[in-house]
């Protein structure tokens, strides 16, 4: 554990800048979303989902970039110094990718929250209300599905490739096997893609509240005999697919044990 604590606050120091730049961007996204307030209605909701679209996106690119850049800790003996042993690469991996996913979840729950204001400025528009378990939704349970379905695999994915690259010096000889990895993993991510999209609901799905539950609609279906089936829907409801989070979690815990395995010949 004080290994891991010291790596984590290594890792601060080092990214720090990083992560205070990113989470400060929010500020422009919410100036440009609130710049569109002057574009016709239909338009400026597209533009506002544009603009939140771009930055879960951009967000996403960066904490990769942040967790990519591979130094050697144990370099010139300064985690020696701190911790008298070398921690194992299952503790280097474990405090890199801790603290990329703490930025993270500072970074997507503003986003959660810039994507219920949105709703709430453009919602006024449609005469729509938006509930307090809405905002709940789109704030919290929104940047949680992003996170474990796609941000959590992306960070071990590009730790993973990030050891590779540094434990074999993808040059010279070892370009092939290099090559080899990123066609790779670009073919294995279209495999994943599919197989999730195929059992996609297969499990019972998640629902989330992004509008008032109380509004519901009533619809009356004929049937054969003619007595009539009643139907009821609440509005303002999301269904997730729960499989893709499972699917994500089990792909990063073994993207990050192979990471940590690796790690060693980063050091050697």
């Amino acid at each position: 554990m004080k290994g891991f604590k010291t790596l984590f606050w290594l890792e601060s120091r080092r990214s720090g800048v990083w992560a205070l730049a990113l989470c400060a961007s929010l500020a422009l996204w919410a100036w440009g979303i609130y710049q569109a307030r002057g574009i016709p209605v239909g338009d400026r909701t597209e533009v506002r989902t544009i603009l939140l679209v771009m930055a879960a996106i951009i967000g996403a690119g960066v904490l990769a970039l942040m967790v990519g850049r591979l130094r050697g800790e144990s370099r010139g003996g300064q985690v020696q110094v701190l911790l008298l042993t070398p921690p194992s690469g299952f503790t280097h991996i474990a405090a890199r990718l801790s603290f990329a996913l703490a930025v993270a979840l500072v970074y997507y729950v503003v986003w959660g929250a810039l994507a219920s204001w949105i709703v709430a400025l453009d919602g006024q528009a449609y005469g729509v209300g938006f509930g307090v378990r809405g905002v709940l939704g789109l704030t919290l349970g929104l940047p949680a599905y992003v996170l474990a379905v796609a941000v959590l695999p992306l960070l071990a994915w590009t730790l993973l490739l990030a050891t590779f690259t540094s434990a074999y010096r993808v040059a010279g000889p070892n370009l092939i096997p290099g090559t080899v990895v990123v066609l790779g993993s670009v073919i294995a991510a279209r495999w994943l893609v599919d197989g999730v999209v195929r059992v996609a609901y297969s499990l019972p799905s998640w629902p989330l509240f992004v509008g008032p539950a109380s509004q519901t609609s009533v619809t009356i279906i004929e049937t054969p005999d003619g007595q009539g089936q009643i139907t009821t829907a609440a509005q303002g409801i999301l269904y997730l697919p729960q499989e893709p989070v499972w699917i994500g979690l089990a792909l990063a815990t073994a993207l990050c044990a192979v990471a940590s395995r690796l790690w060693r010949e980063v050091e050697a």
